[in-house]
């Protein structure tokens, strides 16, 4: 494992519990950053978009797109946005929402979304990486 690595692991101990713990408003802009990516990319990796959507990660699923976007990863940005049409009006927020949603969504509607995403066109890791470097002040711990 990579020093960056290392070092990204350690600050999301530090800051994904945030989210969780207190009302969203309290985490920062940077922290919200990168908590969305990386919430997202651990659970796609692991199950898919399906468990994304289907676990508590998924209640940032709306504010996804964004965040790729601001550490410069477009072309993820843009399968994130086509996942997320998927589910008529966006996936909602609420977890037990966007199960029920899962009614309506054929059972093989994210297969061509996770292979797109898993090719990695855009290096995650390195583009959190630099965007953390760049707001470091906005970060804690960081």
């Amino acid at each position: 494992m990579s020093e960056r690595e290392s070092y990204l692991i350690r600050l999301s101990d530090q800051i994904v519990p945030l989210i969780w713990q207190g009302p969203p408003a309290e985490i920062t802009d940077a922290e919200r950053v990168f908590i969305c990516i990386w919430q997202l990319e651990a659970e796609v990796n692991n199950g898919g978009f399906v468990q994304y959507y289907t676990n508590s990660s998924g209640d940032l699923a709306a504010d996804a797109p964004e965040a790729l976007e601001a550490i410069g990863a477009i072309h993820t940005a843009s399968i994130v946005r086509t996942a997320n049409a998927v589910f008529p009006g966006g996936p909602p927020r609420d977890r037990d929402s966007r199960e029920d949603a899962f009614d309506a969504i054929a059972d093989d509607a994210f297969e061509q979304l996770d292979d797109r995403f898993l090719a990695y066109e855009d290096d995650l890791s390195s583009l959190l990486y630099a965007y953390v470097q760049a707001h470091q002040g906005e970060i804690r711990g960081a």
